[in-house]
């Protein structure tokens, strides 16, 4: 196993909150796409120069789906995501429909949950929903350009 590949691993295996990772988290998806394609261009020179076998892109795999089950923070589950894409691997459906199910749900009550604050700060006079065409639970696009709107005047800022 080469020392790039080996040393991602050692880091997505300590890792334990969003605050461990850092850039090398990206470098493990870029070593797995490296696998699939020895053609792959990466943003990182030094897997451009790697040479990545199957049971190395497997061990990846491995290590970023034991990290997801690690820490349920949307932030730590959208970068380990983010990674197994690189493997593009059929093996990894039942992941993707239960990640897409999980956080379609959530997606949901959270935008009804916005939407219904969204409306007490408009019952309270507060500027939301200006020249708004809509004001509807599904429109989650807008909702949640207003919550943001609304936050920024506040200077609290919502990364995403």
């Amino acid at each position: 196993m080469g020392e790039l590949t080996r040393g991602v691993i050692q880091k997505i295996e300590k890792a334990k909150e969003f605050d461990d990772i850092k850039d090398w988290i990206w470098m493990a998806g870029d070593l797995m796409r490296r696998a699939s394609s020895s053609g792959f261009c990466s943003a990182f020179k030094e897997i451009d120069q790697e040479v990545v076998d199957d049971d190395e892109r497997t061990a990846l795999k491995n290590a970023a789906l034991n990290a997801l089950t690690r820490n349920f923070d949307p932030m730590w589950v959208q970068c380990f995501l983010s990674v197994l894409r690189g493997a593009n691997d059929s093996d990894l459906l039942p992941v993707w429909i239960e990640h897409l199910a999980r956080f379609q749900s959530t997606l949901k009550e959270s935008n009804g949950i916005v939407f219904n604050i969204l409306l007490a700060l408009n019952d309270l006079g507060e500027p939301v929903f200006k020249d708004a065409r809509s004001l509807c639970v599904v429109d989650v696009d807008r909702n949640m350009a207003e919550a943001d709107k609304y936050l920024r005047k506040h200077d609290i800022l919502i990364p995403g």
